[in-house]
């Protein structure tokens, strides 16, 4: 399965719209009931999985599940088949 690894912006960036393009990003390359796994810095975005939630949902993504591992999160999503949501 492959690791997406998104890093934290360097700059003074709104991070829900860099995580709204990240995931958009993403989800354009995937094919309908293909999985990825996307990692995170735990520390830099400490966001509730509600709000993952919500923007992988916008963007066709499914989150099947969240492990910890050290300090990064790691989520493993699928892309929706089309007219699923």
């Amino acid at each position: 399965m492959q690791r997406i690894v998104v890093r934290a912006p360097t700059c003074s960036a709104d991070i829900i719209t860099y995580l709204k393009g990240i995931f958009r990003f993403h989800a354009e390359e995937l094919q309908p009931g293909e999985r990825v796994e996307f990692a995170f810095d735990a520390e830099r975005f400490q966001f509730a999985t509600a709000i993952f939630e919500s923007l992988l949902a916008g963007v066709g993504l499914k989150l099947l599940s969240i492990r910890e591992e050290d300090s990064i999160r790691v989520f493993e999503v699928e892309k929706l088949q089309r007219g699923s949501a």
